[in-house]
């Protein structure tokens, strides 16, 4: 039955409290133009619509009731409280003290709540779609163990969009949120907010603060523009996936305390100071992502925070791409960093693993570990106009399988007592190795090619063992050390070299089933307290002396040839030693195959030179 309602008691309609009283269940009420300034107690099922009709006072639905509501304007009412079912269609609140679902169910299509706070309590539930919310002066929405489903709605000026403040549940679809005061979105206290499809944007702190247990899944989803840290998640979980998150003035993403975050198919851009930090034992999963500049630093970790990257690109960071610190630790698979000022730095005790990686186009080091430790396999550290690898303080590094070319500084740098273990790796151009400060490098099976400056230097008591391995075709050296070095080569190629191929100063060398050749001048040049054990080794091909020995020098050669040169083949000078056993040494030329001058000594014995076979007997030159 349709009952027709005035707002005037001069009327010839009822007025609502009595149309109220003769109502059947589900009978209709239409409301006149008018404002019905009383208290409402709505005790059976009914529908109230009206054109331009306002309800100022509070109105209270009772639970087994369901009440329908249609263009109805709402201003300035006490509260509106719902233990039933109260469906609002193309209805305006205004001003309102709140709206109080307490147990019952509350459905808003197509509404307009403008400075109306809603709280949705004791196991209610909310669907709300085509809705607009705007200029709250508290939460727009506040959900205390109940749930609420949001479609297609616009939130705008208030406190907070939504809050979920304890074991609440949100699901959010095509909705956009700008410009709220402080937090957008909150979800706290085992709260879980899911948010399909939508924006949130230019809020004044953060987008989502997730804390407490909460989880939050983001599919499908822009968030922008604010100028705080734009996802906060404080000891609880994050899922992301298809999602942009960009332009803030501070970091992309923030996870603290025991907080989890695993990210899929997302993009960050230009978030100021990072796209992401993590701190305090929080752990990261990201795949097939792009982390886009120009921030300060892409992603950093620390307080023993772990992460694994996959399949995931860093590009254009103004300082740092990767950053590592007190005790993080990172895995790294099938990723890209590019265009950077530095691309990974461990330090303070953290640890990197990188898989089937490229690090490329870096303005100082591609890598940097300090005090730290780095396990690299099968990736390519090219083309960096700084250094390729920098090892400090300690440092451990271990590379296999990998790549390291065209870098303008030194392929690899360690210092400060870090050790350098490499094996199947190939260095082609660049400036080759630098180790010092105690440190030590242990290569296998790896190949420098070409290079612009010595292969590999060390300096100042550094260890370097070389085994199975190829030093060739540089443009310089291929090894020089000086201050106390020890150099250890086993079963390995040294060839075509324009200077010295290997030079010392000041040093210990151990040369083993070797081959030197084809240098453009001497194989081995030692000077300055030098001592060598070279066993089973060839000397060949080379165009100045092939082995020198200078001021104070000690030489043992054991079962070594040393043929084919066009000078000399050994030259001892200077109050330096060599002996020779089982050794052939040959020259093309007629000039003297060795000589020992300057209070020096040389002993041969059962050894060939130029065809003179010198007796059982040593035989001192």
């Amino acid at each position: 039955m349709l009952h027709k309602v005035s707002a005037s008691k001069f009327s010839f309609c009822q007025t609502l409290p009595n149309a109220l009283k003769k109502a059947r269940h589900n009978d209709r009420l239409l409301l006149m133009s008018g404002s019905y300034h009383m208290p409402l107690f709505i005790s059976q099922s009914l529908k109230l619509s009206g054109n331009k009709a306002t309800i100022t006072g509070s109105i209270t639905i009772p639970k087994g009731v369901t009440v329908h509501f249609e263009q109805i304007k709402f201003q300035q009412n006490k509260q509106i409280i719902i233990e039933g079912t109260a469906l609002f269609h193309q209805c305006h609140f205004k001003e309102s003290e709140h709206v109080i679902v307490r147990g019952g169910q509350l459905n808003m299509t197509e509404c307009i709540i403008t400075n109306t706070p809603i709280s949705i309590t004791n196991n209610s539930g909310a669907v709300l779609s085509n809705c607009h919310f705007t200029a709250c002066h508290t939460s727009s929405i506040i959900v205390t163990h109940a749930q609420i489903e949001l479609v297609n709605c616009r939130f705008e000026d208030a406190l907070h969009a939504v809050v979920l403040k304890e074991h609440a549940k949100a699901n959010i679809t095509q909705c956009h949120f700008m410009k709220q005061r402080h937090i957008q979105l909150l979800a706290q206290n085992n709260s879980e907010l899911l948010i399909h499809d939508s924006t949130i944007e230019h809020g004044y702190n953060n987008a989502i603060h997730g804390e407490q247990n909460s989880v939050v899944k983001l599919q499908n989803t822009i968030i922008q523009h604010h100028l705080m840290t734009q996802i906060v998640m404080h000891s609880c979980t994050l899922q992301m996936e298809n999602c942009k998150v960009q332009y803030s003035r501070t970091y992309g993403l923030q996870l603290v305390q025991y907080a989890e975050a695993t990210i899929e198919h997302c993009h960050f851009l230009q978030n100021s100071d990072a796209h992401i930090f993590s701190t305090a034992q929080s752990t990261l999963f990201m795949t097939n992502s792009t982390l886009h500049g120009p921030s300060k630093i892409g992603v950093q970790l620390q307080e023993k925070s772990v992460a694994h990257f996959s399949r995931t690109v860093f590009k254009h960071q103004l300082s740092i791409q990767l950053l590592l610190s007190e005790h993080a630790n990172a895995s790294i698979e099938q990723c890209t960093f590019c265009t950077g000022l530095q691309g990974i730095v461990a330090q303070q005790h953290s640890h990197c693993t990188l898989l089937d990686s490229v690090i490329s186009n870096h303005q100082q080091s591609a890598i940097a570990v300090h005090d730290s430790e780095l396990i690299a396999l099968s990736s390519q550290i090219i083309r960096n106009n700084g250094y390729g690898l920098t090892a400090q303080h300690e440092a451990a590094v271990m590379l296999e399988n990998n790549r390291f070319s065209d870098n303008k500084l030194s392929h690899i740098i360690a210092t400060k007592k870090s050790n350098i273990t490499i094996n199947k790796s190939k260095f082609i151009r660049g400036k080759g190795m630098y180790i010092a400060d105690s440190s030590l490098l242990y290569m296998t099976k790896s190949t420098i090619y070409d290079g612009n400056d010595a292969q590999i230097t060390g300096n100042n008591s550094t260890k370097i063992y070389i085994v199975e391995s190829k030093l060739c075709n540089g443009r310089a050296e291929a090894i020089q050390t000086t201050n106390n070095c020890l150099l250890h080569i086993t079963r390995s190629t040294i060839s075509a070299h324009p200077l010295q191929q290997i030079v010392m100063n000041h040093g210990s060398l151990v040369l083993l089933d070797s081959l030197i050749e084809k240098g453009l001048q001497h194989a081995i040049a030692l000077s300055n307290y030098c001592d060598a054990r070279i066993e089973n080794c060839q000397m060949m091909q080379h165009q100045d002396t092939q082995l020198i020995a200078t001021l104070h020098s000690t030489i043992k050669l054991l079962k070594t040839q040393l043929t084919g040169g066009n000078m000399m083949n050994i030259d001892i000078s200077h109050h330096s030693k060599a002996n020779l056993e089982h050794c052939t040494l040959t020259n093309k030329k007629q000039a003297p195959n060795a000589q020992a001058t300057h209070f020096s000594e040389m002993s041969l014995k059962h050894s060939t030179m130029n065809n003179y076979l010198c007796s059982d007997e040593k035989k001192e030159l």
